[in-house]
């Protein structure tokens, strides 16, 4: 497969050629869909410089014909076409939380609920689709379930009527999980392509483990480190990789805060080992957790294969990595067993997405008065924040890759000639790579090579730039053809 097209303008428009019932409609949509890609960190009205077209940018998201999910599905059948050149991928689960800025009590948005002290927002449950081998690289979102605490909405309002009609109140939150791994492997399944699900500690639930491994999902899932787990027979030592462990960014819950402490990048050095351990289902069943056919349909026992990372000597003041990857992939050869905890190690994108989505895309800053109106430009900005996503991450997984991966011949022509004016001392030539290119990028942004790899917003403030002259290039060219 190759990733060649899957930014430029004429690629993105697909992920947003959307069938509203409409041809006016899904024009709109398209034309709203690529212009918010191109700025997504902007305000409508700094995306929209025309009146008419930013009306009809308020007029598609305020539109209670349109739902959410029919914005997305362009979206996900593009990231599931991409999935169907691979024979298998990842599917990375996650929830992230959308919080929205402090609010006084008649300025409260329509069906967001109560998060803290004068704040609103939601949660959204996330599955992105990546690659399994090769570079590292996201597919786009195939699933994404908004949702609240039942206990924060009062039963019989209309907010629990909107939350309830979207599938968004759980009496158990667990169940998310399992509704999204089912949704998911039968889309991919559809396609011919294998799913292993990664997850987070978050999804170590009895239930849905056992449910997961009944139903013949794969999996790979660290696991809770309080868990008992009996051994089958000592895991037998692997040996020891390098692995680089990614930023992990702030997090607002304390007990997440706990459990997944903020972490600076490194390299670090892991031992791993391997074998088969048997879990036992807990002894009562009110402390159960979820399956979907509950307690009595769980068995009493199951065996799982277990892959331990631990990180021996780990820098001062650092929390040293301990990793226990709960999976049905086997683990007979150290091949096997690496390639599992590269699988997990690769569920660092879903993070990065998120800080995509809210600190390059600026979710978390609109301004929309109500959720169905959010939820709408949320399915807009998903392909923007992933289209930023693979640009970041191509120059890291694929640096070497040329120019043309991710820039159309005008962009880089530009880019080349704005780098030139400011006398940048970096030179893009035709055999330039994608790590070139994005250091270029960012450098438009205001970023400087000596401050390290480049951030998100001044990536993707010289992305706007660099879209910014595109556009002029293109009115004048209309200019000139008029005259």
């Amino acid at each position: 497969m190759t990733t060649k097209n899957w930014t430029t303008a004429r690629a993105m428009a697909g992920e947003f050629a959307t069938d509203l019932g409409d041809r006016r409609l899904n024009a709109r949509a398209a034309q709203v869909g690529v212009a918010v890609a191109k700025k997504p960190e902007r305000s409508l009205p700094g995306i929209f410089a025309d009146n008419a077209e930013l009306e009809g940018a308020y007029r598609l998201l305020n539109n209670p014909s349109v739902h959410w999910r029919d914005l997305f599905e362009a979206h996900r059948q593009a990231g599931l076409a991409r999935a169907a050149e691979r024979g298998t991928v990842l599917v990375l689960h996650d929830t992230t939380d959308v919080s929205f800025a402090r609010y006084w009590s008649d300025r409260k948005r329509k069906h967001m609920v109560a998060t803290e002290s004068r704040t609103q927002g939601f949660f959204a449950h996330t599955s992105l689709l990546a690659t399994a081998l090769g570079p590292a690289l996201p597919l786009g979102v195939v699933d994404l379930q908004p949702f609240v605490h039942w206990k924060h909405v009062e039963e019989g309002s209309d907010t629990f009527a909107f939350w309830d009609h979207e599938g968004g109140l759980f009496p158990n939150e667990m169940a998310r999980w399992g509704r999204a791994v089912e949704i998911t492997g039968e889309s991919l399944a559809e396609q011919g392509v294998g799913a292993i699900h990664v997850m987070d500690c978050e999804a170590d639930s009895y239930g849905l483990l056992s449910w997961m491994k009944g139903a013949g999902h794969r999996f790979v899932v660290r696991g809770d480190g309080t868990r008992k787990l009996k051994p089958i027979e000592p895991l037998r030592d692997v040996g020891q990789l390098t692995a680089h462990l990614g930023d992990r960014f702030d997090l607002r819950n304390a007990k997440k805060v706990q459990a997944h402490p903020t972490r600076v990048g490194r390299d670090a050095t892991l031992q791993v080992r391997a074998g088969s351990v048997t879990l036992q289902r807990t002894a009562k069943s009110q402390d159960a957790s979820w399956s979907p056919g509950g307690y009595a349909a769980q068995p009493k026992t199951m065996q799982l294969h277990l892959v331990e990372v631990t990180e021996p000597n780990p820098p001062s003041g650092e929390t040293p990595v301990h990793w226990l990857l709960l999976t049905t992939e086997p683990v007979d050869t150290a091949a096997q067993v690496l390639q599992i905890v590269e699988y997990y190690r690769r569920r660092w994108l879903i993070e990065e997405y998120f800080k995509s989505l809210k600190s390059g895309c600026g979710l978390e800053e609109r301004q929309m008065d109500s959720m169905a109106a959010m939820l709408r430009m949320m399915a807009l900005l998903l392909p923007a924040a992933w289209r930023l996503l693979v640009l970041r991450t191509l120059a890291v997984e694929d640096p070497q890759a040329k120019w043309d991966v991710i820039l159309t011949p005008l962009e880089f022509r530009l880019l080349a000639g704005r780098l030139r004016q400011l006398k940048h001392k970096l030179r893009l030539t035709k055999g330039a790579t994608v790590a070139e290119c994005q250091l270029g990028i960012a450098a438009l942004g205001g970023h400087l090579q000596r401050n390290g790899a480049p951030g998100w917003q001044t990536l993707h403030a010289g992305w706007r730039e660099l879209q910014t002259m595109c556009l002029g290039v293109q009115v004048f060219l209309e200019v000139a053809i008029d005259d």
